[in-house]
């Protein structure tokens, strides 16, 4: 699903709420004002907490497990890989068609107000 912002925000704030997918801070930083830098600071946080999580779970936790250790943290490796890969993807969707697209499942919740 994806969210409408007033233009004249979109327009402004663009480039730097794309980056809040990828680095969820600098819009918070450089865009205080902005719904749209908001909103896209809250979905660049989710997707480091999921960064997080799965370096957790399948690294320490499941990589630690006697010779199959190494095919978990391989498939941590993937889906990290692949969180990067919908960041960079909403972002690009941000940039180019002025969407900004919401997380599956967690992009209800509010961690930023």
């Amino acid at each position: 699903m994806d969210r409408e912002f007033e233009r004249e925000d979109l327009e402004k704030n663009k480039a730097l709420a794309a980056a809040g997918y990828l680095v969820f801070f600098v819009p918070l930083i450089w865009a205080r004002g902005s719904k749209l830098g908001r909103y896209c600071a809250n979905q660049g946080l989710w997707i480091m907490i999921a960064h997080v999580l799965v370096a957790l779970l399948f690294g320490a936790t499941l990589g630690a497990i006697p010779l199959i250790g190494w095919l978990f943290r391989l498939a941590g490796r993937l889906v990290n890989l692949a969180l990067l890969a919908i960041s960079v993807l909403c972002a690009a969707q941000l940039m180019t068609n002025g969407r900004a697209i919401e997380m599956p499942f967690v992009g209800q919740l509010k961690l930023i107000p």
